[in-house]
């Protein structure tokens, strides 16, 4: 039995912007600026991750819900074709997919600040990929069912963050690199998708 449509579609939706948001590779640098950064003779670690992930997911929750609304109009304002999106998103993304395949993990670092804002919700979780996807499907599928595949997204990508210091100490660095290292393969094949299809709106492409 097949799906729904819009069912299929925000499915879709959701699992390209999870692999894009690729919160699994922004595990390791994460725990890292929780050891630097958090208090010093605060022995309640869980505690602590809790609430600097709290303020993570609010603001990844802002910048998703801003991006997925606000797409259609940000085309409209700079006179973007969802031709020449579609091209640029699937160039954008396929050179992630090849920073993260060469990377050992993402790179992104600041040294002061409010680190569960910056850099861990952008530009770790919500970087330019994620805005440039949520854009483009936005115009493509319209500002609902992006904005619902984003929100299942960020439920897949909550436990993750929130048990990333239990996930990191069972799975160790390795383990998660490899994942990572897979969510760039995926993130790869979008881009080419995205790309073909533009080329194909060209006539540069048949089916």
């Amino acid at each position: 039995m097949s799906m729904p449509a819009d069912l299929s579609t925000i499915v879709s939706i959701a699992v390209s912007v999870f692999a894009i948001m690729d919160p699994v590779a922004a595990i390791p640098t994460m725990i890292t600026y929780i050891e630097e950064m958090r208090g010093r003779g605060s022995n309640d670690i869980e505690g602590f991750v809790k609430k600097v992930i709290n303020r993570t997911i609010i603001a990844v929750f802002i910048m998703i819900t801003v991006f997925s609304l606000a797409g259609e109009y940000i085309l409209r304002i700079f006179g973007v074709s969802l031709l020449a999106l579609r091209i640029a998103g699937g160039v954008i993304l396929m050179a992630i997919a090849i920073e993260m395949l060469m990377s050992s993990d993402k790179p992104e670092r600041v040294s002061s600040g409010d680190f569960a804002i910056v850099p861990i919700a952008t530009p770790l979780i919500v970087g330019p990929g994620t805005m440039s996807t949520l854009i483009l499907y936005s115009r493509i599928y319209g500002s609902i069912l992006t904005l619902l595949g984003a929100y299942v997204a960020l439920l897949a990508t909550y436990p993750l963050l929130r048990y990333s210091y239990r996930i990191m100490r069972y799975m160790g660095t390795t383990a998660l690199r490899g994942i990572g290292k897979f969510m760039a393969i995926i993130i790869a094949a979008i881009a080419v998708e995205l790309f073909v299809a533009g080329l194909r709106d060209l006539g540069l492409v048949r089916e």
